[in-house]
């Protein structure tokens, strides 16, 4: 039985005033997907039956717009809604086809972005490229407004550095116009299952000189947080696109990874899957 009690502001002043007044002591509601099992299970701080900021009451939250250079996407755009947009499927398919792959039809109609992005889990299919396009999280308090880098706003698995009084009201998205990539997850079966290991990249490529003008690898689920694989961009960066090139990457982001054993697969595996992805992402991108 839920015996939570339940805030339904009528604006994002509203909301922000009450989670000024509240702090820590109230957690925001969007889909509902993780919270409301933690709720229901009692599970973490919900065995003390915090109060809910429900953010369904709030118009026009669950909007997807185009600005000059970005995406922005609002605190209630669902899973479904980022699969079916046309801006998303235009300038940042990768994040399309992750979310194509998380959990079921019934959890991407309610579960929202923002929440998985909250939720901080290294193996959470929609990070790896919000990490490789360099995302802004917008947060807000009363008082101010800030736009966070995601790699500093999640600081590690579960964990997100957000002020006790501060919401998040939007994700902006760099298009990076021009730039090419991919998705690839591996897991044990594929729906309803928690990543092994992830890779997304994003490239821009000069095609008429077989150059790789810039490169953005990020991994997911071998590390407590998503990581961005440096070394091995450094090594693409500015080079003649060849098979000679592909090779020295794969055996290099397998050497960078760091990853651990856990009871979903063990470091060896993980750290020979790196190089298997990103060769695969890199030859389908040759031109």
């Amino acid at each position: 039985m839920y015996t939570n009690e339940i805030l339904s502001p009528a604006s994002i002043e509203e909301a922000l005033t009450l989670k000024d007044q509240y702090g820590s002591e109230i957690y925001p509601l969007a889909g509902g997907t993780d919270v409301l099992v933690m709720v229901r299970n009692k599970l973490g701080v919900w065995g003390d039956s915090p109060p809910l900021l429900n953010l369904n009451t709030i118009p026009n939250l669950n909007v997807i717009q185009e600005t000059e250079d970005s995406i922005e996407i609002g605190p209630l755009v669902t899973h479904t809604q980022v699969l079916e947009s046309p801006l998303v499927k235009k300038f940042i398919p990768t994040l399309t086809k992750a979310v194509s792959i998380i959990g079921s039809p019934q959890i991407r109609n309610l579960g929202t972005i923002i929440g998985n992005i909250c939720r901080a889990s290294p193996a959470a299919d929609t990070l790896a490229t919000l990490y490789s396009r360099e995302t802004l999280i917008q947060v807000q308090t009363v008082n101010s407004l800030e736009l966070v880098p995601i790699n500093k706003f999640i600081t590690g698995p579960g964990l997100i550095d957000i002020p006790k009084n501060g919401l998040v009201t939007k994700l902006v998205v760099p298009k990076l116009e021009g730039y090419q990539g991919d998705y690839i997850s591996l897991r044990q079966r594929y729906a309803l299952s928690i990543v092994v290991v992830s890779i997304a990249v994003e490239a821009l490529l000069v095609k008429e000189e077989s150059r790789i003008e810039d490169i953005r690898i990020s991994l997911g689920a071998v590390a407590p947080t998503i990581v961005r694989a440096t070394q091995t961009e450094h090594l693409l960066k500015s080079q003649l696109f060849t098979k000679e090139l592909i090779e020295q990457a794969e055996g290099l982001i397998v050497e960078e990874t760091k990853p651990i054993t856990d009871i979903r697969s063990n470091k060896r595996y993980r750290k020979a899957m790196t190089g298997v992805l990103l060769g695969r992402i890199l030859k389908s991108l040759l031109p």
